[in-house]
């Protein structure tokens, strides 16, 4: 157990305050494995450009063992500089969508489907920002485990310091600071072609996640 650094102000005769920091943690395993899937499509018409963008999206909304999240569907123009007045050359359409999944299987499924709708070189499937992690309501209620388990302990040392004292210590302050735990690196795999659907897409391993909060303490004794 690392020893506590306590540092002593006086306040007045025969009486203290210590102030120190205590670090409290808890490793969850990944549970949530999590992607953004970009779609691409140019051609020289707007109209074509949208439904064919619509025919993805349709496929990704009935693939239910995935959950979506942030749907964006945009198209714009393209621009060609050939006089000191530019003109539309085609049209640029994205479909893009954060997808979460329990397995890595589920998310190499999705890719698959989705990648076989790809019948055209000006069409691109793309996944970016392949990652675990843990999902957020378990991450909440860890993090607010914790903040009790360090009330708790202060509490239970504010009464173990005072009997060895022999004196009154009570809890004057508490600041719980949490420590964000480190993201992993992002991964990005690209599929161009329809012959990719058939290979498992590169899944970073699964792997444990700390939460930490580092409470600063500041107890009375006289």
């Amino acid at each position: 157990m690392r020893f506590l650094k306590l540092l002593l102000v006086p306040v007045f005769a025969f009486s203290f305050e210590i102030e120190f920091n205590k670090k409290f943690y808890h490793e969850l395993p990944h549970d949530t494995l999590s992607a953004y899937i970009t779609v691409t499509i140019t051609d020289d018409n707007e109209i074509i450009v949208g439904e064919r963008l619509e025919v993805f999206n349709q496929k990704i909304k009935s693939l239910d063992k995935v959950e979506r999240k942030l749907g964006t569907f945009n198209i714009r123009p393209k621009y060609r500089h050939s006089t000191s007045t530019p003109r539309v050359s085609g049209y640029i359409g994205e479909l893009r969508y954060k997808v979460n999944s329990r397995k890595a299987r589920f998310m190499d499924e999705f890719i698959s489907e989705i990648t076989k709708l790809k019948r055209n070189r000006d069409t691109n499937v793309s996944v970016s920002s392949l990652s675990w992690s843990v999902k957020e309501d378990t991450y909440n209620v860890t993090l607010d485990l914790l903040r009790l388990e360090a009330i708790n302990w202060v509490s239970q040392y504010s009464k173990n310091l005072s009997k060895d004292l022999n004196k009154e210590c009570s809890v004057k302050k508490i600041d719980i600071n949490k420590t964000m735990p480190m993201m992993p690196l992002n991964n990005r795999a690209v599929y161009s072609s329809i012959e990719t659907s058939t290979k498992s897409i590169p899944v970073p391993e699964s792997n444990q996640e700390k939460i930490v909060i580092n409470p600063h303490y500041v107890m009375e004794c006289k």
